[in-house]
């Protein structure tokens, strides 16, 4: 039971809760025993965590380098929480950039996408996602009840399942800087590689959907990590739709595939109870109000951003970040409860 619990969680991280039916009906009916009566006796009236009247989702895309048997980094390049209103039955997305500093609980300083890494002596291990919920939810002002974790070797092999996603490309951009996996040691010119993407709708197979989700040094206005939390829910929003089409939804043994290969690789804290009444939650879920939220430092407030990369970067080990641009994350919070609660 436990494995079928991690694809499900896996499912609800990719495509945003639209598949929690199928993950229903995978974890509970083992594939061939779908019972319609079964599934409506035990859809009770969700008790799953939440404050205000909100159920926020912190979703990590983990960047864990391996040599051998070791794993030797493990960077958090994707962090999103997806907010979820109960009564108002909507979803609003909030992408936080990986350079926004922030201290954790340890007490240590750092770009936010370290915050898994760090070593908590107490539990002998890294603080990993229960430790980046707390900082995320210290940025955001909201408390964060659910996290889920995945590889992006994941992310890859979800979207070759399904046989490539139709990703809309808003700008033309091309990025000379791409890293090659696995050549981070490498002479500098063999380090990097050149991607393109134009303008129009592409069906992206795996690989080509991670360097667009994941290029840095793009042209033009696609060269920020801004820009790319968009392409990232972009990507997110496409894997959902390819989900949801009638040629997916009938093909068993493609969605056994799913479950198969997902099993083992994520983390989560969300129990096999709460998996069904989110599938009760999702079923009204209005998809239509939707709302995709990027911190940054452009206007996203009257006050010309909420966030600046400091000049002086030296109590910064001389690292480019991002703070807050009042001094701290007072701003932050009222925006972010501004867009959520409106």
């Amino acid at each position: 039971m436990q494995g079928k619990k991690k694809l499900i969680v896996t499912i609800l991280l990719i495509v945003l809760l639209p598949l929690f039916a199928l993950g229903y009906i995978f974890g509970f009916s083992n594939l061939g025993l779908f019972n319609p009566v079964k599934i409506a006796s035990n859809l009770s009236k969700p008790d799953l965590k939440s404050t205000d009247g909100r159920i926020n989702i912190l979703i990590l895309g983990v960047d864990k380098r391996i040599e051998g048997n070791t794993v030797t980094s493990v960077l958090t390049d994707t962090i999103l929480v997806a907010s979820i209103g109960v009564a108002e039955k909507n979803l609003t997305l909030i992408s936080l950039p990986r350079d926004l500093w922030v201290t954790s609980k340890l007490g240590i300083s750092g770009k936010i996408n370290s915050i898994y890494a760090q070593y908590d002596q107490s539990k002998q291990g890294l603080l990993g996602p229960e430790g980046t919920k707390d900082t995320v939810a210290q940025a955001l002002g909201i408390p964060i009840h659910y996290n889920v974790t995945v590889n992006f070797q994941v992310f890859k092999k979800i979207i070759d399942t399904l046989g490539g996603v139709d990703v809309t490309i808003e700008n033309t951009f091309t990025d000379s800087e791409y890293p090659v996996e696995g050549k981070e040691n490498a002479p500098l010119n063999e380090r990097y590689e050149t991607v393109t993407f134009k303008k129009g709708v592409e069906l992206m197979n795996g690989e080509r959907a991670l360097k667009f989700v994941r290029s840095r040094h793009g042209s033009g206005v696609e060269g920020t990590d801004f820009a790319r939390s968009k392409r990232q829910q972009q990507v997110i929003l496409a894997i959902k739709d390819k989900m949801l089409t009638a040629q997916t939804l009938i093909d068993l043994p493609k969605l056994k595939d799913l479950f198969t290969l997902y099993e083992t690789d994520v983390e989560s804290n969300i129990t096999n109870e709460e998996l069904v009444s989110f599938f009760s939650l999702y079923k009204n879920l209005d998809l239509k109000n939707f709302k995709r939220v990027v911190l940054d430092d452009r206007s996203t407030s009257d006050e010309g951003g909420l966030l600046v990369a400091p000049e002086d970067t030296t109590q910064y080990g001389g690292a480019y970040v991002l703070i807050p641009r009042t001094g701290d994350f007072s701003q932050i919070h009222a925006y972010v409860k501004k867009y959520l609660f409106e």
